[in-house]
């Protein structure tokens, strides 16, 4: 059962609790003494089984490596949980126990939030599930998706954590500070009042924003910015998550020195061989811009499936976009400037790259392993090595596309074997 699942099965039996009027036995025969402990037994056994259930979602931080091909990292895929029938079986019983003995309601549920409050989660993600959990118990979550007008005083946190699926979060012009990962459970909309205009400023380690649920999340009309000092990635999100993003600025995810480290990405679709596939479009970009990123703009990896159009990738430290494992979809009418490599594929990713232009860094486009890209009417200038280099035993295609200012356009390694169509790029052999 994911974090989602779990709260949203919560919400449901869990509400009803803090909403309901005990009414008193009609003839109780426990002295008073034992009549309050056994109610704050029955409060106590609700705690217990939240504790519990939190507990089961201590998970590692997340680390996605700084190297332009790193190996299977921590992703933030939730863990199988045994705890959300105990929960609900515990309230079922507590409410059963309160209305028998006729407890008093205010201190059946000041007992309830001073436990829920003793819960000390160790991780982003128990944090997340705490909260929503004590939001559920004490009947604070939203029971309907709305549009919801964040004021300057509430707690983009706690909004989510009361937030029902398929609400949109309306954030105010101006910068939002967060310190701790904005952890999403359930899907949501995130929506500025312009990239310009509204900025989400995050100071917290690992990542700013990670995606924990299965429901579409979309990020509309703000800017992520990251810390410089702070190593973390933008927005990470694992094998079963689908996520939009639309007219979003993110930028400076930092890395921890170099080699393999945690963060550096502004976007981090993390799975591991072939998860995630099978589900069509998992991310959707449109209008936006990845810049000053330590690693990379984007990366995905698993089965993920993207789809850009008319996007901006920009002065990243590794590459605008890094495709690995068994990714797949299009990059459209987009714009790569200043990165080292414009675009990476390896693994046996099967990209395609449409109508874009590459500028500056070293390389404009470079496939290895079994990558097999599909380039077309691409402009590639000013790399300082090569436009684009097919290597390892790479495949795939490039036709349409012009290089302009580059000591080599299209270099082929000895194991690479691409089709070429009618382009107007030099061609040279290489080992690969």
């Amino acid at each position: 059962m994911t974090p989602s699942r779990a709260a949203v099965a919560l919400i449901a039996l869990v509400g009803l609790l803090a909403g309901c009027t005990a009414q008193p036995a009609p003839e109780p025969t426990n002295t008073d003494a034992a009549r309050l402990q056994a109610c704050a037994d029955a409060a106590g056994t609700i705690v217990t089984a939240a504790g519990d259930l939190v507990a089961e979602y201590e998970l590692p931080s997340l680390e996605a490596s700084a190297a332009p091909t790193p190996g299977p990292t921590s992703a933030p895929e939730p863990l199988p949980t045994s705890s959300g029938d105990a929960i609900a079986d515990a309230v079922t019983a507590a409410r059963a126990t309160r209305d028998e003995l006729g407890c008093d309601p205010g201190a059946f549920t000041a007992d309830l939030e001073a436990g829920l409050a003793e819960i000390e989660p160790d991780s982003p993600i128990a944090a997340a599930v705490w909260r929503r959990v004590s939001a559920s118990v004490l009947g604070t979550v939203e029971q309907e998706a709305r549009e919801w007008a964040m004021t300057a005083d509430e707690d983009l946190i706690e909004v989510l954590a009361r937030a029902a699926d398929g609400t949109t979060v309306v954030l105010p012009a101006g910068t939002v500070e967060i310190d701790q990962t904005l952890v999403l459970l359930a899907g949501v909309t995130l929506r500025g009042a312009g990239a310009g205009e509204t900025v989400v400023s995050s100071s917290a380690p690992d990542a700013a924003i990670m995606v924990v649920t299965d429901g579409l999340v979309r990020l509309e009309a703000l800017t992520l910015q990251l810390a410089p000092a702070v190593p973390a990635s933008g927005i990470v999100a694992g094998p079963s998550a689908s996520l939009a993003l639309d007219a979003v600025r993110v930028t400076g995810a930092a890395s921890e020195g170099s080699g393999d480290s945690a963060g550096g990405a502004g976007v981090y679709l993390s799975a591991q061989g072939s998860e995630g596939s099978g589900r069509g479009t998992t991310l959707e970009i449109t209008a936006s811009t990845f810049d000053a990123n330590a690693w990379a703009g984007l990366a995905v990896t698993g089965g993920h499936r993207v789809s850009i159009e008319s996007s901006t990738f920009r002065g990243n430290g590794g590459a605008g976009i890094v495709f690995l494992d068994e990714t797949s979809g299009s990059v459209a009418s987009s714009t790569f400037a200043g990165n080292p490599v414009g675009l990476a594929a390896a693994g046996t990713s099967t990209p395609a790259v449409i109508g874009s232009t590459f500028t500056g860094g070293t390389v404009g486009l470079q496939a290895d392993a079994a990558a097999a890209p599909s380039i077309e009417r691409a402009t590639i200038s000013g790399a300082s090595s090569a436009a684009v280099i097919f290597g390892g035993d790479s495949g795939g295609s490039i036709d349409a596309t012009v290089c302009r200012d580059v000591p080599h356009g299209i270099v082929i390694g000895d194991g690479a074997a691409p089709t070429l169509g009618e382009n107007d790029c030099s061609i040279g052999r290489g080992t690969g």
